[in-house]
């Protein structure tokens, strides 16, 4: 019979003590769901109603690609909305997007312009995580398929270029390697820092040479005000970020951030937040990642900015998590240098705010102030729940602890010299 292992993939035939031992030993192959060459016979689709949410009648049915134009006037609308975020000196690296907005990406084809057909294949390539060399393969297979004379980039780089113009880029940033201060602002041309003295560029620790223009350490901050101020371009989404105050259900009931006491008593210190139903709530999120390549260890700490202001079935989405700072190495207590730009945004958002466009709506006149939860804000002394740890590490932490205390086991008890 036809062994479904991870390995034999219903290509090579064994007897039925081998196909045994193969699915024990390397596993079933989980992309063979149905069992055609073990007897499954095809049976008619019944098509299954849609999962709804326990407390209300709305479902998941955002998707962001149904939401993306593929026509040329549209695209051009699109871009014209990031215009914004060109300084007058990149004048000319917005008339390019423009151009790319309105050129179709072969000669006569109706439904894709340049622009649009690079924004859709992107978005395929985050909604299902190809990596960057399948995307690259990809984009030069379609740009061979394509007819004679298309616009279709050939890398995954040049793609991402294209995005970076319309606000999706990031800021590199320098630290100092012991994690004092961040090479930004008035900073931003120091080569020593002033609190340790240790050089801003890499250094030999052998011949003590110093690589100038390698930092020896960096950051990467994600902008974060374009990409809230673009999710209110979307239609669909707009409406979501009003459901926390339209849809949601009050009965008493703790389903959503919106029913707690902590939402409740920022409303009632800071009415002219609350009565703008636009205004986000938002929560900031670190952990280490351990990032592995063969023998060598690196950790990795991204800093994740999450949207409570959506429904529920919304909020934990992959789509709406946004990934706002990206850390090298361990932060240990001085996440708070890293999380400078990330905060200096947020601080303009609340005390300034920005002229931000609701589709959903059609609001010509453009609103101002985001409510973010910070400590560095004004009434963060009014947050109620300011922190939220880990319970799970904190019980296995302590267990662990405990138990290789009372049972003395060798590295784990902390019955030693420092206790």
């Amino acid at each position: 019979m036809p062994c479904p292992c991870t390995k034999c993939l219903n290509h090579i035939e064994h007897k039925v003590e081998e196909v045994q031992f193969h699915l024990f030993k390397n596993g079933i192959d989980l992309s063979y769901t149905k069992w055609s060459k073990h007897g499954e016979k095809d049976e008619p689709s019944i098509s299954a109603p849609k999962p709804v949410n326990a407390t209300t009648e709305f479902v998941d049915d955002t998707d962001f690609a149904s939401d993306i134009p593929t026509d040329g006037p549209t695209t051009v609308e699109m871009v014209n909305a990031t215009k914004d975020n060109f300084d007058e000196d990149d004048l000319v690296k917005f008339q390019e997007l423009l151009l790319d907005a309105e050129k179709p990406l072969y000669e006569g084809c109706p439904d894709f312009t340049k622009l649009s057909a690079i924004v859709k294949l992107l978005n395929l390539k985050g909604k299902y995580g190809c990596s960057d060399k399948f995307f690259t393969e990809l984009l030069g297979l379609l740009k061979k398929m394509l007819p004679a004379g298309n616009e279709m980039v050939e890398k995954t780089y040049q793609a991402k270029k294209v995005m970076k113009l319309m606000g999706s880029g990031y800021k590199k940033i320098h630290v100092c390697i012991n994690n004092c201060l961040l090479y930004w602002k008035d900073d931003k041309d120091l080569t020593a820092c002033q609190t340790c003295g240790i050089s801003r560029w890499k250094v030999d620790n052998k011949t003590h040479k110093v690589y100038e223009n390698i930092p020896a350490k960096v950051m990467w901050y994600f902008l974060i005000i374009p990409r809230l101020q673009r999710l209110f371009k979307i239609q669909s989404i707009s409406k979501d970020l009003r459901w926390h105050a339209t849809q949601r259900i009050t009965d008493g009931v703790l389903r959503h951030p919106a029913d707690s006491q902590a939402w409740r008593t920022i409303d009632e210190k800071f009415p002219e937040i609350a009565e703008d139903l636009r205004n986000l709530r938002l929560g900031i999120s670190a952990d280490g990642v351990d990032v592995n390549r063969g023998n060598r260890h690196h950790s990795v700490w991204p800093v994740l900015t999450v949207i409570y202001n959506l429904p529920p079935w919304l909020c934990m989405k992959r789509k709406f998590i946004m990934l706002s700072v990206l850390i090298s190495g361990y932060p240990r207590n001085d996440i708070d240098v890293f999380l400078e730009p990330l905060v200096d945004d947020l601080h303009t958002l609340f005390e300034t705010g920005v002229d931000t466009y609701d589709a959903s709506i059609k609001d010509d006149a453009y609103w101002k102030k985001f409510n973010i939860w910070y400590r560095k804000l004004s009434y963060w002394r009014h947050n109620s729940v300011p922190h939220c740890i880990d319970f799970m590490h904190v019980e296995k932490n302590v267990a662990e602890s405990l138990v290789g205390t009372l049972l003395n086991v060798l590295g784990k008890t902390k019955d030693g010299v420092n206790a």
